[in-house]
């Protein structure tokens, strides 16, 4: 199936995505998808994802990781009854989330209370371009092999979300798109991550839309600020948002479900 698609969709559509999705970012979904619910209490969130979603390069994880800011506003919301469930591994790609966190993640939503499910993931499937010279500087080139990549995630998060919706068709689902961490930061991949974000945030948005699941994005908040966002300009540099930039990064999912302060 990859192979037959591969021959007939190419970089022009896949730049076609990143511009439709960066002329329709703005925080939050203009589609009717499933919704926090206003009233009750308690409940679980379910996180899944990469390390962006497993809070590494957070001064604590289970205080100043998105995820974990996530959770203080839904407990604000829903009373401290709110339980986190957090399935995320740092490094997991989207097909080791296909193979090791969507499983659970499908039970709970058939056998739990789950008021909401966050992702982060697809990144690290990116990893691999960074050492092809034929992706730098420019990952758009049809030189460089992130084409059929591209086309690869697209299949195996259309699964994953697809799987969630039938899961939870009443659940507020939201998945991020990533932001530039190299932005401004003078680091060499400042212009190669951009490119290559941007086709793929075109790939998870138009995936998102397809299956009724919420986009949060914090790009704009990272651009010019990658190097007050990320430790990439620590003593040892780490390509992790820091405390400021997980509070960028919550305030885009607490602004798509309503919770914005």
């Amino acid at each position: 199936m990859l192979n037959s698609r591969r021959t007939t969709i190419a970089i022009p559509f896949l730049l076609a995505l990143a511009i439709a999705a960066a002329c329709g970012s703005s925080g939050s979904s203009s589609l009717e998808e499933p919704s926090l619910a206003e009233d009750g209490s308690g409940g679980v969130y379910l996180a899944l994802g990469d390390s962006i979603a497993a809070g590494s390069g957070a001064s604590d994880a289970a205080t100043t990781s998105y995820v974990a800011l996530v959770a203080e506003a839904l407990r604000a919301r829903f009373g401290q009854g709110l339980e986190l469930q957090s399935l995320a591994v740092a490094s997991h790609t989207s097909q080791e989330l296909i193979d090791r966190q969507l499983p659970e993640a499908v039970e709970q939503l058939r056998t739990g209370d789950v008021r909401l499910v966050t992702l982060t993931i697809a990144g690290n499937d990116l990893g691999q371009y960074g050492a092809d010279p034929a992706c730098l500087p420019d990952p758009s080139d049809p030189a460089c092999p992130l084409e059929d990549g591209l086309l690869e995630v697209e299949e195996r998060l259309s699964l994953i979300l697809q799987e969630l919706r039938e899961a939870g068709p009443d659940t507020a689902i939201v998945i991020m798109a990533y932001p530039n961490l190299f932005s401004s930061t003078g680091h060499e991949f400042d212009r190669p991550a951009e490119i290559a974000f941007d086709l793929l945030d075109g790939v998870i948005t138009s995936v998102a839309r397809r299956h009724d699941v919420l986009v949060a994005d914090p790009r704009r908040d990272f651009v010019g600020n990658g190097h007050l966002l990320s430790h990439l300009r620590d003593p040892t540099p780490d390509a992790h948002p820091n405390d400021a930039g997980y509070r960028v990064i919550a305030q885009a999912f607490l602004e798509v479900l309503g919770l914005e302060d």
